[in-house]
């Protein structure tokens, strides 16, 4: 057994390559993407992000939604929807002030000497009931202006509750989006309970730091599935920060094109984000 040029440790039937975080089980021999080269030549659309500073549990400061920022484009992040949380009950940035943030981001971006990527607003949507009026009245803004809604649950809510809050939303009108559905207990368990969701309009989105297969993690065995049955819809950072959870994607598309259809990675990378907010047109 040795290392390869890939830094993988070379078996007979496959390889596994090692991970800063411990082991993780990566592309067996023959995969689609075989041959694929290493780096993208288009950029991605973070569509889930919470990079705006001092609003929510992500940046902390300025100083570090510019250094998020660095990494963003080191990993060929050319846009960013910019996604706070909303939460019911809770002080929540109201959307003047998020487009004022933006504006004082690619400033400081600027005055720095980053290429900042083009950023848009956004919201990541605890729900509740009082949603719907919320979005009604202007208090919860949607993806880009789109029509979309990027709506999160608490991981161990019962199915029920999310398949009637995103049901509820359709109905109004609204495209949600499920955020990181690979939290959701009911959804790892029973795959299929995805799969109705997104037949019934829901659109299903991963974390890019779920993309890669970690040993005994029950949720890579659910976003693999999904993955085969090209029901995945966006790949989102939900970075938090600039250590830890940070907006990397780089690594995520490498393993996707060595296992998936190289177009159908582009479309979860790129185009169908980049449809929210026009990037497609603008983004090389």
């Amino acid at each position: 057994m040795k290392l390869n040029a890939d830094g993988c440790v070379c078996v007979e039937d496959g390889r596994i390559a090692l991970h800063a975080e411990g082991i993780l089980l990566a592309a067996l021999a023959g995969g689609r993407g075989k041959g694929m080269k290493k780096e993208p030549d288009y950029e991605f659309v973070d569509m889930h992000c919470h990079i705006l500073p001092e609003v929510d549990d992500g940046s902390e400061s300025m100083e570090m939604t510019l250094a998020m920022l660095r990494i963003a484009r080191e990993n060929h992040i050319g846009a960013m929807i910019a996604t706070p949380h909303h939460k019911g009950g809770h002080h929540n940035v109201p959307p003047e002030e998020t487009a004022r943030l933006i504006g004082e981001i690619q400033r400081a971006g600027q005055a720095a000497g980053i290429e900042v990527p083009a950023l848009y607003p956004g919201n990541e949507v605890l729900y509740d009931s009082s949603v719907v009026d919320a979005l009604r009245e202007g208090r919860i803004q949607t993806m880009g202006g789109s029509d979309y809604v990027l709506v999160e649950f608490r991981p161990w809510e019962e199915y029920g509750y999310l398949r009637e809050g995103l049901r509820a939303l359709l109905y109004e009108g609204y495209r949600p989006i499920l955020a990181h559905c690979e939290r959701y207990e009911c959804l790892v368990k029973d795959a299929a309970l995805a799969e109705e969701l997104h037949r019934n309009g829901v659109s299903l989105q991963v974390n890019a730091g779920s993309v890669i297969p970690k040993i005994f993690d029950p949720a890579s065995g659910f976003v693999r599935r999904l993955l085969e049955e090209e029901i995945v819809d966006f790949i989102g950072t939900d970075a938090h920060k600039d250590r830890g959870r940070t907006p990397e994607m780089l690594s995520a598309w490498r393993y996707l094109v060595r296992k998936y259809n190289p177009e159908y990675v582009r479309e979860i990378c790129r185009e169908n984000a980049g449809r929210i907010v026009g990037e497609q047109r603008n983004c090389p």
